[in-house]
C-alpha cells in the first residue's frame, strides 16, 4: 500500500509545494510509480476512522488486574 500521507509530505519538504493527496496519487499515476488501478482505489486516500467506528477519538480504560493473580504479596503475612 502506497503511504500519500509520507509522500506528500518528501515531497514539501524538498519542493516547499503543499500538494493534495489527490495530486499526489495522480502525479504518481501520471509518472508510473502507480498503476491505473493503484490509482483507482478509493482506499489509497486515508480519509479518518469515521466509517470504521462511531467517533474519531482515541481512549482506553485501565482495569484492575489483581484478581487475575493468584500469589501472596511479600508484603502479605503468611
Amino acid at each position: 500500500m502506497v503511504n500519500l500521507i509520507y509522500i506528500r509530505a518528501a515531497i514539501l519538504q524538498s519542493t516547499g509545494v503543499k500538494l493534495s493527496l489527490e495530486q499526489v496519487r495522480d502525479y504518481l499515476h501520471e509518472e508510473g510509480l502507480i498503476t491505473k488501478k493503484q490509482a483507482e482505489n478509493d482506499d489509497l486516500i486515508f480519509r479518518g476512522y469515521d466509517e470504521y467506528y462511531g467517533f474519531d477519538e482515541a481512549s482506553t480504560t485501565i482495569e484492575e488486574a489483581d484478581h487475575y493473580i493468584n500469589r501472596k504479596r511479600k508484603d502479605e503475612e503468611d
